[in-house]
């Protein structure tokens, strides 16, 4: 039965303009480059300029015919956009082919863009150890329990799993891999695993660290001696050797400082880890989206976006609006408003980045000035009030980003800390707190390092007011083991 119904609700709606000039701003310029680049291909109201900055009146200049030259052509005036028309749902965003706008062409063939991952794929560990299996002898029946394996090594490179586990889930999807009437058993495991773990890097598909560490040293080329001594404590003594107890190895093995010494140093060089060894390609270097040098005593700002084409509107499609045709009128409307959006947008973001570096600049002044030192406190509410922007904004700005200074590249997220209050009631930054911590550690007697009541201590003596509790979470922060794993003799 059908019947009319009243309701109310509340809708966020975002027109396009906002939404793109969002996305602009959350990315950083390497990934800008890319997606001007893909703008300049899909847009032919675009083109590259040949200036620097190309300074346009994006309200005032159109391409679209005036009113009486579309009389003329008996055409009729192009009504402009209501905001009824701009209002723009976030459903419609989510299936647009472009970020930031709602096309009007069908765009349900294309593939969508994610502007904010646009790195080109890589070869990952477990692609690196299935290329070296398929280079060795192995039976096909080898074959398949050997990428069995490979699919079970974990991140850090090691095999975890139990051999009769791998065997059994062998034997349940054997029908899938045409060994219908063969069985899998954990010996046949076991000697596949021996091969893989002759593979690079040395120490792959270790079932312990004991294990990966042996591996790597008996591919050392040391002293006979020397090297017997440091698999057996491996082999024997593992524990004590975590736990660092020199004492009790020397008495063990009836061997000197100098010598234990020695070993705790070829050991402590090995690769605990040897699984993210071969997915370090994937290293993503660091491009600064902003520049901050002194000039003339006085602290200049300037975006490093010369890698980025330079965009102007191209007016050589106006007299298509001559035509009669809605189609092309269409087209012609949609692209260039969708032009006007788009260098409004890198406009916007070029401000914003830039009203937030100086922000940050005002205050962290004395940071610049000492060369690194001297971080203040200071939260991103604080940098939104300043520059009268919304803090999510000034989040989104500094999400990713980098400036270059003549001293480093710091990201812009680091300029933001919380604070400590002093014995003078001052405020200090926490992370001049944890460089003070690690100057402490880096300061320490190797064979009595200070413990975390110790730092505690000294720091309260230095005026610092923290817990030892916020000590210990400072360090393990800095990646700084506890004092007894620190101790060296």
């Amino acid at each position: 039965m059908l019947k009319q119904t009243q309701s109310q609700k509340q809708l966020q709606k975002l027109i396009p303009q906002i939404i793109q000039k969002q996305n602009l701003l959350a990315i950083p310029t390497i990934a800008l480059e890319q997606m001007v680049k893909q703008e300049l291909e899909l847009n032919p109201f675009l083109e590259e300029s040949d200036e620097l900055v190309e300074e346009q009146n994006l309200e005032d200049e159109s391409p679209v015919a005036s009113d009486a030259e579309k009389e003329e052509a008996g055409d009729e005036v192009l009504e402009k956009t209501s905001k009824e028309d701009e209002e723009f749902d976030t459903d419609d965003y989510l299936e647009s082919d472009y970020e930031g706008y709602k096309a009007s062409e069908d765009t349900s063939g294309k593939e969508k863009i994610n502007y904010e991952n646009m790195w080109s794929s890589k070869v990952t560990m477990k692609d690196n150890l299935l290329s070296q299996l398929h280079l060795t002898d192995l039976a096909e029946k080898e074959m398949v329990i050997g990428e069995e394996i490979i699919w079970s090594i974990d991140d850090e490179g090691y095999f975890r799993d139990n051999p009769e586990e791998i065997a059994a889930d062998l034997i349940k999807q054997k029908t899938d891999e045409g060994f219908e009437s063969v069985s899998f058993t954990a010996e046949e495991v076991l000697n596949v695993l021996k091969v893989i773990q002759t593979f690079e890097p040395v120490g792959i598909a270790s079932r312990n660290l004991s294990e990966c560490l042996i591996s790597q040293l008996q591919d050392l080329e040391l002293d006979e001696g020397l090297k017997k001594k440091c698999i057996d404590i491996l082999t024997n003594h593992f524990e004590e050797f975590r736990l660092k107890n020199y004492e009790k190895l020397m008495k063990e093995y009836n061997i000197s400082i100098e010598t234990v010494n020695r070993i705790f140093e070829i050991i402590s060089k090995l690769n605990p880890k040897p699984g993210y060894i071969l997915d370090s390609s994937d290293n993503i270097y660091i491009y600064p989206d902003i520049l901050v040098y002194k000039e003339n005593e006085e602290y200049k700002v300037e975006l490093n976006d010369r890698s980025v084409p330079s965009l102007k509107l191209n007016e050589m499609y106006s007299d298509l609006m001559k035509t009669s045709d809605k189609k092309t009128k269409d087209f012609i409307k949609t692209n260039f408003e969708r032009a006007k959006w788009f260098l409004d947008s890198l406009r916007s973001r070029k401000e914003t980045l830039m009203k937030v570096m100086y922000a940050i600049l005002f205050r962290q002044k004395e940071f610049f000035d000492l060369k690194g030192k001297n971080l203040r406190p200071m939260l991103e509410k604080e940098v939104a009030e300043d520059i009268s922007m919304d803090i999510s904004t000034v989040s989104r700005t500094v999400r990713g980003k980098y400036v270059q200074s003549d001293f480093g590249i710091f990201e812009l997220k680091h300029f933001f800390s919380y604070h400590l209050k002093t014995d003078q009631g001052d405020d200090i930054s926490t992370k001049e707190v944890k460089n003070k911590i690690a100057d402490m550690i880096a300061g320490e007697a190797a064979n009595s390092p200070l413990t975390d009541d110790e730092l505690t201590a000294e720091l309260n003596k230095a005026g610092f007011k923290i817990a030892r509790r916020t000590v210990a979470k400072y360090r393990e922060s800095l990646k700084i083991p506890v004092a007894r794993l620190r101790r060296k003799l």
